[in-house]
């Protein structure tokens, strides 16, 4: 696709004036793509409106609110102009094929996000922009190109049930742009009725309307596996008649893992055997060969039956493997085991994605001090201590003394490197105070292998500060989300060339401390160095504590 496009697009083109700033809370925020880090931005400026209505504690359901808004404006306008572009620049008639256009516009976003839509959109003016006015009421202003008005639905029933109203402004047939309020309702914070505890035939009529509602249903098993008995629920889900037939059709679907990892089991377990949340996926009669996913659980009965509660999770209509079956519990097990080798930035993240209703880790533009240490001569010191000490016992001890110094200061390890560790922080001051602190460390381990009479291991360090880029590299099969750009590569280069026992940060980490008028840190004299990668010398200088 190309992103310098000639094509006019002049009746949709939505102007970017702004309300006048004495009348906001904050400066505006203007998107063009789902993958700008506005997350901070967006926290900050809610946090004062929402503080101003007195609204604090729907601080969260209201920032997913926003954030599920936004990203269907921008998906409708990316996808609204990309087919513009291809009518028009490619000549292709998407009308006549939208199945077509839709693979076209898949495999752009496969291949290059949505980098070039949103370059296009950002150079055409098309963009959605929150402002929080200091109005009466007013949570946020949300203004969009007037092509995507249709993704925007008034009628939402989470605005709705946290007490908000969606005005949408009316404007002319001519007019570029909708504007739409997040508006408080004036009974929002009305008395809401003290908890009760349920009574026991209260309980058991609202579980009857659960199992009901949530397509719930039993099957009892014998301990060898036969079905005994099958409500007639689970049938008609998967298309089958209410039949004595039909159950023999169900038990010839069932995996057969389901009956060695449950039935079987539990016909040898105590009476108390019970086992929970295990999911098996049965094809239905459909044409299509699509397929049923249950969450089931149960437990064995004094008789030695088996019973299980069955409900249907996931239908899919293509029969693929998205939710994968078997124990639920088994899977966390291997996340216990696999978690401790996830960065800690990727979980992170990922966990604030989810809360915000997304499924993917997204490249991102943002402020780091990424800080380098290496422990100096660790490879001969391999080479020499091989047979007398455990090499991986003693990097261990050590990088557990540097990991508290990181997690005290704030600081998010993103990978080792074998002796080598790098370690992002938000804050430039975080980052120069567990550096010294890694070398205090490092100071009490060397006085303990001294007199044990064992070699001394020091450490050099390294800091940078700038902007850097967070992403996906790698391909589907192994990938890595990760910090790249020449701030990370310049704070390795500052590291190979710092004396060993000392910390060295360029220039750009001193000055950004004191802009920010921390006193607990000094600086020595710049000097510069020439590296690898900079036709310019790097003033860089020695950090000390105060």
């Amino acid at each position: 696709m190309n992103s310098t496009s000639n094509v006019q697009m002049s009746e949709v083109k939505c102007s970017t004036k702004l309300s006048d700033t004495q009348s906001q809370l904050a400066p505006a925020i203007l998107l063009s793509s789902l993958e700008q880090n506005i997350g901070n931005k967006l926290k900050t400026n809610l946090t004062l409106s929402l503080n101003r209505l007195q609204l604090t504690q729907l601080y969260e359901p209201t920032i997913l609110l926003l954030n599920e808004f936004i990203a269907n404006v921008i998906r409708s306008m990316h996808y609204i102009v990309y087919k513009e572009i291809v009518d028009n620049e490619f000549c292709i008639d998407t009308t006549e094929s939208y199945a077509a256009f839709d693979n076209l516009y898949k495999n752009e976003l496969v291949e290059h996000g949505d980098l070039n839509i949103a370059k296009y959109c950002k150079d055409n003016e098309l963009q959605v922009t929150l402002t929080f006015p200091r109005e009466d009421n007013v949570v946020v202003v949300m203004s969009y190109p007037n092509i995507c008005k249709h993704a925007f639905c008034l009628e939402n029933k989470l605005a709705k049930a946290l007490g908000y109203r969606l005005l949408r402004k009316e404007t002319s047939d001519q007019s570029s742009q909708c504007v739409v309020s997040l508006v408080k309702q004036a009974n929002i914070q009305s008395h809401t009725p003290a908890p009760i505890l349920l009574e026991p035939q209260n309980e058991s009529k609202n579980l009857k309307v659960i199992f009901s509602q949530l397509g719930y249903g039993v099957v009892r098993f014998s301990s060898a596996g036969k079905i005994i008995e099958v409500s007639p629920s689970i049938l008609n889900n998967l298309n089958l008649e209410s039949t004595i037939s039909s159950i023999q059709v169900l038990a010839k679907s069932i995996p057969t893992h389901f009956y060695t990892d449950v039935i079987w089991r539990l016909s040898l377990e105590a009476p108390s055997g019970q086992f929970e949340n295990y999911r098996i996926r049965i094809k239905t009669l459909k044409e299509n060969e699509s397929s049923l996913l249950y969450n089931v659980s149960g437990y064995r009965h004094k008789d030695s039956t088996i019973h299980t509660l069955w409900q249907a999770v996931s239908f899919d209509e293509k029969g693929s493997n998205n939710l994968s079956e078997g124990s639920i519990l088994n899977e966390a097990r291997i996340h216990n085991i696999t978690r401790n080798y996830v960065p800690q930035l990727v979980e992170e993240r990922a966990r604030e994605i989810v809360r915000l209703g997304g499924d993917k880790l997204i490249n991102e533009e943002c402020f780091m001090a990424v800080l380098f240490c290496d422990i100096v001569g660790f490879t001969a010191y391999v080479e020499n201590n091989e047979s007398e000490e455990s090499v991986i016992h003693t990097l261990n001890a050590i990088l557990r003394k540097l990991s508290k110094a990181v997690k005290s200061c704030n600081g998010l390890i993103d990978k080792f490197m074998g002796d080598c560790i790098m370690v992002l922080f938000r804050d430039p001051h975080d980052a120069v105070i567990a550096a010294l602190e890694m070398q205090d460390h490092s100071i009490d381990i060397n006085n303990l292998r001294a007199r044990a009479g064992q070699e001394v291991l020091q450490l050099r360090i390294g800091i940078n500060w700038g902007k850097v880029i967070i992403g996906n590299v790698g391909t589907p099969e192994r990938l890595d989300w990760t910090t790249i750009g020449d701030v990370v590569n310049t704070a390795s280069r500052i590291e190979k060339h710092c004396q060993p026992g000392a910390v060295l940060v360029s220039e750009t980490i001193s000055d950004e401390i004191a802009r920010r008028g921390y006193s607990d840190i000094n600086c020595g004299e710049v000097f510069y160095l020439q590296v690898k990668g900079k036709q310019k010398q790097l003033p860089v200088c020695y950090t000390y504590h105060t």
